[in-house]
Formats: structure tokens, sequence, C-alpha cells
């Protein structure tokens, strides 16, 4: 994964835009997410920014390769390990290429014998094409709900949430500065792994 810092993304305030989409995405779907998972042990977030999961899992490790965000561990989840009773993996796999996830997936395997969450949007037929161009300035690999499906498959899946909204232009100016874009339809799934 390469080590990329977007401006965009505004450091400590990552997550925190004041739309209904980033309030949905990274607030209000978690109460859904976490629902009779056991979060009372030592709980990695993969990816986790700034920490804002630390409102709803105050004990949450928050590991980010962008030092802006002042995560609690500094390092590059493709290689990290460590003993964790859970892994939350929120809104990273679309920064992941094909390989890139499976060497995620490996490297946990390889550590981790528990649960996994995987927390992360999807966009099907015309809207993974809008969601592709409303992202400007940034490298990603987006994937439709089967891609997703199919990234998760070698492991056994214990729950699945989703929640199915319209993104609107006003989170594509928060989330990136860009004032043209077009709203589209997205699905975000909360889905518990067994490694």
């Amino acid at each position: 994964m390469q080590k990329i810092i977007y401006n965009t993304d505004k450091g400590r305030k990552f997550g925190l835009w004041n739309d209904q989409i980033s309030k949905l995405m990274y607030f209000d779907c978690m109460d859904l997410f976490l629902k009779d998972i056991d979060i009372s042990g030592k709980v990695a977030d993969y990816g986790g920014a700034n920490g804002n999961l630390k409102k709803f899992i105050p004990n949450s490790i928050s590991i980010d390769i962008d030092p802006s965000k002042k995560p609690d561990v500094l390092d590059n989840i493709l290689y990290h390990s460590g003993k964790y009773d859970l892994i939350i993996i929120r809104y990273v796999l679309h920064y992941l290429s094909n390989n890139e996830r499976k060497e995620l997936f490996d490297k946990i395997k390889s550590f981790h014998k528990g649960k996994v969450l995987i927390i992360q949007f999807t966009n099907d037929g015309n809207d993974f094409l809008t969601k592709k161009k409303n992202s400007i300035n940034e490298r990603k690999y987006f994937m439709d709900t089967n891609m997703l499906i199919n990234t998760l498959k070698p492991f056994k899946t214990i729950k699945s949430d989703k929640i199915a909204y319209k993104v609107t232009k006003e989170f594509y100016r928060n989330r990136l500065e860009n004032h043209n874009a077009k709203e589209h339809g997205e699905t975000v799934h909360g889905i518990l792994i067994q490694m």
C-alpha cells in the first residue's frame, strides 16, 4: 500500500464533516454493526485514522499510516501484527488492490485466530461508475457487493448487516472538495467474520 496522505482528510478532523452521510457512515451505523459483538477486550481499529471509533469503543487502538491523524499506533496495516481480541477494518478495503487485500487478510490470519469486523461501502451498477467519477484526486479500488463478498469468501461469516443510502453532493464537497459531484446510491456493510 502506498503511503498517501490526503490534505482533504483534514487530519484530526477526519470523518467529522457536517453532513448527514458522514454522520451515517462514521457514527450512526455503528449501533447496528456493533450489536451483539463483544467489544470489551483489546480492539484493533485498522486504518483507524483519528480514532473516531473511540466514541463507541473507548478501548480501541487506532492503527494508521497517516501521522497527521495522530493514530495510537503509526503503522502500515499490511505489516502490522499484535495480540487483539477483535480487529475492525472500517472503510479501508477500497484503498487496497486485490493483491493487497489478500496480503492483509493473510497477514491477519498469521497471528489472529479471532473475529474481524469489516465495515465497508459498496457501489453497484451505475453507482459504481458515478462513485469513481466523484472521487477526484485520489486512487481507490472501489468494490461492488459481489467483489466484497468474494474477498471475504475464504472466511466464515458470523453476522452480516447493511444499510443502503444516497450519497449527497455535500458529502463530496466536505470529503474531497469536489463541487461537481453527482448523487448516487451506496450500501455500507457490517460483516463479522471468523479467521
